[in-house]
């Protein structure tokens, strides 16, 4: 299993409209891609005035292959979904992590032929 996380700052106000933007726009392709939303959060649990908040969105692919063929066969959709938060927010980024106690595959030397 393959974990995404998002982590994306804004403020808090702005939380919603990304929720939305992201049930109108991405999730209707998700699961056909193969990904899967797997929880949402927001930190710190409180709205400070002045203060940013950070949106975090966990998804899940089941494997190498299908992160290749989630990334290859990303909608115009999302790409638009994902344009429209960035200028919502004040920073994005995203960690694609799996288990610590998975082994790690070394790529083959082909794979870095440039």
């Amino acid at each position: 299993m393959i974990h995404i996380l998002d982590e994306i700052t804004l403020p808090p106000e702005r939380i919603p409209e990304v929720l939305k933007l992201l049930r109108e726009y991405h999730l209707p392709s998700h699961s056909a891609r193969g990904l899967t939303l797997a929880g949402k959060w927001v930190s710190p649990p409180v709205a400070m005035p002045g203060k940013s908040n950070v949106l975090w969105l966990s998804w899940q692919v089941d494997n190498a292959p299908a992160w290749y063929r989630m990334r290859a066969t990303t909608t115009p959709e999302a790409v638009e979904c994902w344009a429209r938060i960035d200028a919502l927010c004040e920073n994005r980024r995203r960690h694609v992590m799996v288990d610590a106690d998975t082994a790690l595959p070394v790529p083959l030397e082909a794979d870095h032929a440039a």
